[in-house]
């Protein structure tokens, strides 16, 4: 996700209010087995925001990550209502949001919200938003716990922040990964120097830059983003962690393992392979 710049805005980062009956179809790629979930596509709340889609089925599980989905959409078309009345006072565009599906099993779905938003103000502000899920349980991944060799803090939670939002984990093991990941991965050199600094770390901040993590199924691997301020977010980018690297930093091998599946079966979307063959 990258940070968005007035505390009025970071409020606008997730949701979409509940609907009525969607289609119903099968992640792409997916078998549809018992570890493979079923989605429920949901229509559009608005021209310009896309309903996240609901799982298909009842356990406890499923029956936990609908109603967070529910919330989640309630507060994106209440967010869209207040940056309306925002830009009503000045110059904006307004609110709009598409979600992609990095991970759709086996044992982990993976939801990204993307946020185009600008309510008025000097800049427009971008997020993008990653949610895992373990599909046994129906809670949010753990990276905490699930990554234990990178040492990870995740954020506390801040008075008045919405109940569902996304807080960032960081550790110094983990910004020296993703910054040396970068300065490998960077093709354009121009970019790499004028970003050298910034994937730097800072003296005196002792747990350093915050970062988004999920489970990618299209890349095989954990996806790591930072979430840079306004001013440096063109230096953000998506680094992956291989299986050797997510086996230094302690994951277990259920999470590999189900990541390798999830590549192999194609378990994401959108998928650019199957819209070009359309």
């Amino acid at each position: 996700m990258k940070t968005i710049t007035s505390a009025a805005m970071v409020a606008l980062m997730l949701g979409l209010a509940a609907c009525g009956q969607g289609t119903t179809s099968r992640a792409e790629g997916v078998a549809g087995t018992a570890a493979d979930p079923i989605l429920v596509e949901k229509p559009r709340l608005s021209a310009d925001i896309e309903a996240m889609p609901r799982l298909s089925g009842d356990s406890p599980a499923i029956v936990r990550i609908n109603a967070e989905l529910d919330r989640l959409d309630a507060t994106a078309v209440a967010d869209a209502g207040e940056c309306g009345r925002m830009a009503d006072s000045q110059e904006g565009d307004g609110w709009t949001r598409t979600i992609t599906r990095p991970m759709t099993g086996p044992a982990y779905l993976t939801l990204r919200e993307h946020l185009e938003i600008f309510c008025g103000g000097a800049y427009p502000s971008t997020s993008q938003t990653p949610i895992t899920w373990d599909l046994s349980t129906g809670e949010r991944v753990n990276w905490v716990a699930l990554l234990p060799g990178l040492g990870l803090v995740q954020d506390q939670a801040e008075e008045g922040m919405p109940t569902d939002y996304v807080y960032s984990v960081r550790s110094p093991r983990l910004e020296t990964l993703y910054e040396r990941k970068m300065l490998a991965e960077a093709t354009d050199a121009e970019w790499r120097e004028q970003c050298r600094d910034v994937w730097t770390p800072k003296p005196g901040d002792e747990l350093g830059q915050g970062f988004r993590v999920w489970a990618d199924a299209e890349h095989g691997g954990v996806a790591i983003d930072a979430d840079y301020a306004h001013v440096v977010q063109a230096c953000g980018g998506t680094v992956y962690l291989t299986a050797d690297e997510m086996r230094e930093a302690g994951a277990p091998a259920a999470l590999i393992d189900a990541l390798a599946a999830g590549k192999t079966a194609g378990n994401w979307a959108p998928r650019e392979d199957a819209e070009a063959a359309e």
